[in-house]
């Protein structure tokens, strides 16, 4: 079916299987005397290319550029993926402002000597 790989070349809206005018019925002859003649499928798509545009395809091929347009959703979403990750990562991992303690160090500060005395007073206070 050649006819649905190519769009009518008159107005290109529709493919030329499908298209209802004296453009896509001279296409449609053209293509089977191509045919005849023994023409091969790449043949006839690289006249009408040549002769239209790559905008005569109903599927033009994923060559360059385009290829990358194909990669692009999937290589954003892994990239998407790990900034998530990392984000996830840095607000439930370990703290980079949390002081590191020695193994056997107590967690916590030394008191001072006023500090102890006003604990002192204000542990009579409440007996």
């Amino acid at each position: 079916m050649l006819d649905a790989m190519l769009i009518a070349p008159c107005c290109f809206s529709q493919q030329v299987s499908v298209h209802k005018s004296p453009a896509a019925d001279e296409a449609k002859a053209d293509i089977r005397a191509r045919l005849a003649v023994g023409e091969t499928r790449q043949q006839i798509l690289d006249a009408y290319v040549a002769l239209y545009g790559k905008h005569v395809l109903a599927v033009p091929p994923a060559v360059g550029f385009d290829r990358t347009l194909y990669v692009l959703p999937f290589v954003m979403l892994l990239v998407s993926l790990g900034l998530i990750s990392l984000t996830v990562y840095r607000f439930t991992g370990p703290s980079l402002t949390a002081p590191v303690r020695p193994r056997g160090q107590s967690t916590t500060e030394p008191r001072s000597e006023r500090l102890e005395t006003r604990l002192d007073d204000d542990l009579c206070d409440l007996d």
